[in-house]
């Protein structure tokens, strides 16, 4: 479909036709990786301990009493964005208040 004209055209401006002829081609765009740059630039990887292994609250191991796991050992993943460091510094955060109240 022809898409010209819409170039410096306010969306409110351009004609119905041609908007659903974009979205359309948007709808149908199909990206083809082509390669990575591995494992050593990843920002995300899968794995860790389970969260059901955990108390929600101490973030402690079930299995393995006094065990407290926070951070990325654990299997939470986020979007790129700093997500990954909010959950690492919140369950840090959360276990060591955890473990401050169970000593005082």
């Amino acid at each position: 479909q022809d898409l010209s004209g819409l170039a410096g055209l306010r969306l409110a401006d351009a004609p119905d036709r041609r908007l659903r002829a974009l979205a359309e081609r948007i709808h149908g765009w199909m990206l083809w990786p082509t390669g990575t740059a591995g494992y050593k630039k990843a920002e995300v990887m899968s794995g860790g301990v389970d969260t059901d292994e955990l108390d929600q609250r101490s973030l402690e191991s079930r299995r393995c009493p006094g065990l407290h796991v926070v951070g990325e050992a654990v299997d939470v993943t986020g979007w790129l964005g700093g997500y990954n460091f909010q959950w690492a510094w919140a369950s840090g955060v959360a276990c060591g208040r955890a473990l401050e109240s169970s000593v005082t």
